[in-house]
């Protein structure tokens, strides 16, 4: 005689019937509803066992850092998009209404330079530059050392890897590595907490990408085509295909995520108001990064950097200091790359890719190779103590949140069995 095995429902109601499950659960489903960001790579792989037993909507949301690369998050911050969780966007984080100004790149960082040097001194703090060598990081490092007095250097701290230095070797030797006034360390040792938020401002590239567009191996298909300036409407069927998972590659992966995920994105421009200026192919994949991906870049290095189960978080005003001075994060900037949507990317996706930002660049450095060869690279964390653990988000107080016991694997479950994306289905 076979019995079949009680569902996550039935489990669940079991745990909580015992002393004291009760309010732990529901402490855990509560901070999972108010997040201040997920990890989606990895509550997808903590998942892999129970992936079939999940809704249609909660498979694919799982795997969109699979389609949209390096995708710790994912919120829309203009328009609607419901997760799984409810998340919601914090004010610190929201879109500033979009507008077209006329300022120039080079204004725009120098007045953002002189403005964090000026609240790293007010605040007694120190100027931590998170430093990869990429296109993103440099423009923050270069706007920082052409404003910052030679006096004020000492308040300079590059955190780097190896890889920073074998990135961008000229701009390290020529600028830092003789400079004794600028302080050069790991960042293989980087770590977060309010001790450190307390004295030092910290600076990085993120989110660069939502700035300068993303990367043109996104839509390669369309660059290699030269059609990526074309309207996205004439080739929405081609953009759903890039998407859709392949034989070869990803033969678990159900097909239809390439339609699920390009007609979240389409609904979110179509119903933000700026369909028209938001047009082309290679704008669509812009605003993947600029509004669902903006969050989850603001706050990388602070999930990269919270480590360890007994971590306290972070307060609320250390986090309100951290995202206002969030180099890229201005309004000006965002309104900066929206009006200057239809220049961040040429005819020949390759050469033009990040331009105005190695333009910049290159007015400091005068480094030919780097502004004529420089593209995007991948860029390995500066730690990687957390890829190894059930770390799948932060609460609202930036404690980490692990998927480390079995009632509350049974309570993701169930909340990933139920989720519908649209709240209509």
């Amino acid at each position: 005689m076979s019995s079949q095995n009680p569902g996550p429902s039935s489990l669940l109601k079991n745990l909580l019937g015992r002393s004291g499950e009760t309010r732990k659960i529901l402490t855990y489903v509560n901070s999972l509803k108010n997040n201040q960001c997920m990890y989606l790579a990895q509550l997808q792989t903590s998942m892999l066992e129970e992936r079939n037993t999940l809704s249609t909507d909660a498979q694919n949301y799982l795997l969109i850092p699979l389609i949209l690369v390096g995708t710790r998050d994912f919120r829309a911050r203009i328009g609607t998009f419901n997760d799984p969780w409810g998340s919601k966007i914090s004010p610190l984080y929201a879109a500033p209404a979009l507008s077209f100004i006329k300022d120039s790149l080079a204004d725009i960082a120098d007045t953002r330079a002189i403005q964090l040097i000026k609240a790293a001194k007010d605040t007694k703090r120190k100027i931590v530059v998170m430093w990869s060598g990429g296109i993103d990081s440099t423009v923050v490092l270069t706007s920082i050392l052409k404003n910052i007095s030679e006096a004020d250097q000492d308040l300079l701290t590059v955190s780097l890897t190896t890889h920073s230095i074998s990135d961008n070797p000229n701009f390290y030797f020529k600028f830092l590595s003789n400079n004794k006034r600028i302080h050069i360390v790991n960042a293989s040792n980087f770590s977060v907490d309010n001790d450190f938020l307390d004295k030092n401002l910290l600076l990085h590239g993120d989110p660069g990408d939502g700035v300068f567009g993303p990367s043109s191996r996104m839509y390669k298909f369309f660059s290699e085509n030269k059609i990526h300036l074309e309207p996205w409407k004439k080739h929405i069927s081609t953009i759903k295909q890039q998407f859709e998972p392949s034989m070869e590659k990803d033969m678990f992966v159900q097909p239809g995520l390439g339609e699920w995920f390009t007609n979240i994105v389409t609904r979110n421009i179509e119903e933000s108001g700026h369909a028209d200026h938001v047009s082309t192919v290679a704008d669509w994949y812009w605003w993947t990064y600029f509004n669902f991906k903006w969050v989850g870049t603001c706050t990388y290095p602070l999930h990269n950097g919270i480590i360890g189960r007994e971590h306290k978080g972070i307060t609320e005003g250390n986090h309100k200091f951290y995202a206002e001075n969030i180099f890229f994060h201005t309004p000006e900037w965002q309104r900066w790359s929206y009006s200057n949507l239809k220049e961040l990317i040429g005819l020949d996706a390759f050469k033009s890719h990040k331009l105005k930002a190695r333009e910049y660049i290159y007015d400091f450095d005068k480094n030919f190779t780097y502004f004529s060869r420089k593209r995007k690279t991948s860029t390995p964390p500066p730690n990687n103590k957390q890829q190894k653990s059930v770390l799948i988000a932060h609460d609202q107080d930036f404690k980490p949140i692990y998927l480390d016991h079995y009632s509350k694997r049974i309570a993701v479950q169930i909340i990933l069995q139920r989720y519908r994306e649209s709240r209509d289905s």
